[in-house]
C-alpha cells in the first residue's frame, strides 16, 4: 500500500492506478478541499473490496482523529470515483459547519441531496 500526501490530506491506494490516474486525483481532492473550504484532515481509501463499503463510498467521522472516506473502486470508470470522492467530501464539509449532525438517510433528503449536487458541480469545473 502506498501513502502519497495531499495537504493534510492522505490518499491509500488499495487498487492498482497509473501514474497519470494517481495525479489527477491528487489534484482533485486538493481542488475539492479548497473549493469547499475544508479545514480538517481526511484519509482517503481507494480499495477494490467492499470492507466497510455497502454501496461506492462512505465517509466516517473522525471523532478527534482523521475523518475517513471509502471508496469502492473496481471496474468504475475515474470520473464515478471523483464524484463519489467529492460527494463524501461534501458531507465532510457538512460535518466541519454543522449541518451533519447525525447519519443521514440513504438516499435523499436535504444533506443527500446537496452532496449529489455539489459532486455533480465539481465534476464539472
Amino acid at each position: 500500500m502506498k501513502l502519497l500526501n495531499i495537504l493534510k490530506e492522505s490518499i491509500k491506494y488499495n487498487v492498482q492506478f497509473e501514474s497519470a490516474d494517481k495525479q489527477m486525483i491528487q489534484k482533485f481532492v486538493d481542488f475539492v478541499k479548497k473549493e469547499l473550504s475544508i479545514k480538517e484532515d481526511i484519509d482517503v481509501i481507494l480499495q477494490n473490496d467492499k470492507n466497510g463499503i455497502k454501496t461506492t463510498a462512505v465517509y466516517n467521522y473522525g471523532g478527534g482523529e482523521a475523518s475517513t472516506i471509502k471508496v469502492y473502486c473496481k471496474d468504475r470508470q475515474m470520473v464515478d470515483i471523483l464524484r463519489s470522492i467529492a460527494h463524501e467530501m461534501t458531507h465532510h464539509m457538512q460535518y466541519e459547519t454543522g449541518k451533519l449532525e447525525k447519519k443521514p438517510a440513504d438516499v435523499g433528503g436535504p444533506i443527500e441531496d446537496e452532496a449529489n449536487a455539489k459532486a455533480g458541480e465539481l465534476i464539472k469545473k
